[in-house]
């Protein structure tokens, strides 16, 4: 039998199922599952309604990247393109003499652009106005279409400063229109919106820059500052605010933890928070917290990756892609690689599935004897996030770090950091001083990813030779999900661009395909609407097609029981809710806020508010 010191600190255990020792293969018809105490139920999708939707184009089909990489390997724009990249800008300037005029368009033009502008600047900062001035002038003659009323302004400074110093020039100031001239607000001439009401804003009604929308519901709005800089306190680490559909603060939350994963239906008023270490948090309108559990220790999360050996997990946090909360508050939803968890607010499973594997690839389980611990090691290393086998330094290494962070010099007044403080100590010398007695041998079944059929066949002269390619991801991974809005139902989303909406007992009933994953799902009234980096889908009552548009780069989702916008920093579009177009809004500053007012919405900018009138939301 092997020492304890061999078990606690020896080395991982291969993973491919043909290189790990004392694994044992179960026969095909062996009953045995893989060994987990409440396993998720694999999908079965072959009695669901299919819906095969236009595909989404991936990103690096529509944002110019074929035309990019033919630019930078063409021999006479490609070494300017390159010298951009690396911010050479006084070679970009030297190359781009030799362009023709024609060479110098598109996206070489803004290159040429830019590193004039650059050079500009740093003569200005130097006193060099005539080198400055001169440079101007150039870059007005060199790349015309890339020429800014900006860069009208920049030279006129020069020229001003340059006669209130006594220097003798030939130029003469260019006409460029003031920003404060540009209007703050206009619609499209098609739009049915009159502008009213157009007004600075105080001090007090300005909106804190850092926070940003992390989700939009049928009462109001959730606002996040994910750096918690708007507080200014050490131990704050993320702030969330709630607005209602008028624009009224009705609350803000100084928060201890982070927001790495955050879920808000628009179907209800709660919002799902993740913190970087694992604890999902859930907050109602009101800013109370309604449960807080921590997801690394869930036993559904432990046993998967207790009885699932693989080698390219990674981190628990970046297996977890989605989380949410029910319209009716009484249900979380996570995401943990190829499988997703909807449970009660206590944290009893409602249900747990599985994503089906990538063709030609099989679960094979595999009984392995494993050493298990006593409980107080198990929790030690729990505390320390740390798995079998570890070695003393990686302890050590821990330790240190945690009681940094915790210790009550650093929290004063914190009791729950001293209670943490005291727990970091019991279980360093748990780890360092453990008995051997509490370790123990058992047996588990561990499940291993297998090739079912070879990749390629090839037959020739009678001889068959079957290519297999042990490499690739047998899982298709839940990247997004989120509750629908009625019958406690959820869409579930897949890597590959599978979008399955499973009933309230986690059973397929739609499945719809549309090539990409989309980074968001509402579902609101009769519509549901998928939004990919690429496309916007909008479905009518769960089967119908109602439109899909194009909309790379154009912003992201609002969606309200009247229709939908896009929002990008200085343009609003809205449509109505099966997708036709009935104007857009363009805002001289960014947008910071659009919420609903009588008759209206609101627009505001950091600075400026304006009334659309005929715009409801």
């Amino acid at each position: 039998m092997r020492s304890f010191l061999s078990k606690l600190f020896g080395k991982a255990k291969m993973t491919a199922p043909q290189e790990s020792a004392g694994l044992e293969i179960l026969a095909s018809d062996s009953k045995r599952t893989s060994g987990r105490r409440e396993p998720p139920t694999e999908l079965d999708w072959s009695q669901a309604e299919y819906i095969p939707l236009p595909p989404s184009p991936p990103t690096w089909e529509v944002d110019g990247r074929d035309e990019f990489h033919r630019e930078y390997n063409d021999p006479a724009i490609g070494p300017v393109i390159q010298a951009g990249f690396k911010n050479q800008h006084t070679k970009v300037v030297k190359l781009a003499a030799d362009l023709s005029p024609e060479q110098r368009q598109g996206r070489v033009g803004d290159v040429i652009a830019k590193a004039y502008t650059k050079r500009i600047i740093q003569r200005m900062k130097s006193g060099q106005l005539s080198a400055a001035a001169k440079q101007s002038v150039e870059m007005f003659e060199m790349v015309p279409d890339h020429v800014q009323d900006v860069d009208h302004r920049r030279f006129n400074r020069i020229l001003a400063q340059m006669n209130k110093e006594g220097k003798k020039h030939d130029y003469t100031p260019i006409d460029a229109a003031s920003p404060s001239s540009l209007p703050l607000f206009t619609v499209s001439d098609a739009a049915p919106w009159t502008l009213a009401g157009e007004r600075k804003l105080q001090g007090d009604e300005r909106l804190e820059p850092a926070f940003d929308i992390a989700g939009i519901d049928v009462a109001g709005t959730w606002l996040l500052d994910r750096s918690g800089s708007s507080v200014g306190r050490l131990e704050v680490k993320s702030v969330i605010r709630r607005i209602d559909r008028c624009g009224h603060l009705l609350g803000e939350k100084a928060l201890r933890h982070d927001a790495y994963r955050t879920g808000a239906g628009a179907a209800g008023s709660s919002i799902a928070i993740m913190d970087s270490s694992g604890v999902l948090h859930v907050y109602d309108a009101g800013l109370n917290v309604v449960a807080e559990t921590y997801l690394r220790e869930d036993p559904r999360v432990v046993d998967h990756f207790r009885t699932i050996d693989t080698n390219y997990w990674g981190e628990f946090k970046s297996q977890v892609r989605a989380v949410d909360v029910a319209p009716e508050g009484d249900q979380y939803l996570f995401t943990l690689a190829d499988e997703a968890w909807c449970c009660t607010i206590s944290g009893r499973a409602v249900w747990g599935v599985v994503m089906p594997l990538k063709e030609g690839w099989k679960r094979v389980v595999g009984r392995s004897e494993r050493f298990g611990v006593g409980q107080e090691v198990e929790e030690a290393l729990r505390l320390f996030d740390l798995s079998l086998p570890v070695n003393p330094a990686e302890i050590k290494r821990k330790y240190r770090a945690l009681a940094f962070a915790n210790h009550p010099d650093r929290n004063p007044g914190n009791a729950a950091a001293a209670e943490k403080m005291k727990a970091l100590n019991k279980a360093f010398e748990v780890l360092t001083g453990v008995d051997p007695n509490t370790l123990g041998f058992e047996e588990s079944d561990v499940t291993y990813f297998a090739r079912s059929a070879p990749d390629h066949v090839i037959e020739a002269g009678g001889l068959r030779l079957e290519v297999m390619i042990t490499g690739g991801t047998p899982q298709d991974w839940v990247y997004a999900a989120s509750f629908a809005a009625a019958n406690r139902r959820a869409y579930l989303a897949t890597y590959s661009g599978k979008v399955i909406l499973v009933s309230r007992e986690g059973q397929p009933e739609v499945v719809y395909d549309i090539g990409t994953c989309p980074s968001e799902i509402v579902e609101v009234g009769r519509y549901t609407y998928f939004l990919t980096p690429t496309r916007l889908y909008v479905v009518e009552d769960k089967v119908k097609l109602a439109a899909f548009l194009d909309v790379f780069q154009q912003g992201r989702l609002l969606v309200s029981q009247t229709g939908f916008g896009l929002l990008t920093s200085k343009r609003f579009q809205w449509f109505t809710d099966a997708g036709v177009k009935v104007g857009e809004l363009t805002a001289r500053d960014p947008i910071r806020a659009i919420y609903a007012a009588d008759g209206c919405a609101v627009v505001q900018t950091r600075q400026h508010r304006v009334e659309v009138r005929g715009l409801a939301m």
